[in-house]
């Protein structure tokens, strides 16, 4: 079974939840998420080397590490589903306020773009998951696709 895991920086409000739990129920994959907080007040200069850090205790060594990132490729939803579909064990990395650090920047297979805009975390992870049921979808030549 494909395994599919989401990291984030920031957590979901308790309504985005939902949504995504509703996505979760509907992905004929084992998802998992992890939502990496703190609370520490941290200088600007070292949020993002922090948050490389709390990412990389998650990242797994063999799976495709697929970071979300506006200067990363913007694929049509049939280009994502091959991409899904090609890969068995994938780390989705979703960044907070400041980017993603080049340490986990330097360990991704892909970059991808969900759009030219920037959406907040909370968004880009119900996109995310959206669009991973859709790729199943089209790759199961189900309607909800069309």
């Amino acid at each position: 079974m494909q395994q599919i895991h989401i990291i984030s920086v920031g957590k979901l409000s308790a309504e985005l939840n939902i949504i995504a739990q509703q996505y979760k129920k509907m992905i004929r994959s084992e998802v998992k998420t992890t939502e990496i907080t703190y609370n520490q007040k941290l200088p600007e200069n070292q949020i993002k080397q922090f948050e490389a850090k709390k990412i990389s205790e998650y990242l797994k060594s063999k799976s495709y590490k697929i970071i979300l990132d506006v200067t990363g490729k913007a694929l049509d939803s049939h280009e994502f589903s091959d991409l899904i579909a090609i890969n068995k064990d994938i780390d989705f990395i979703i960044g907070g306020a400041y980017g993603l650090d080049q340490t986990i920047l330097s360990v991704a297979d892909f970059k991808l773009s969900l759009s030219k805009m920037t959406y907040p975390h909370q968004l880009a992870k119900i996109l995310l998951l959206e669009q991973i049921y859709r790729a199943q979808s089209i790759v199961e030549n189900h309607p909800y696709h069309k």
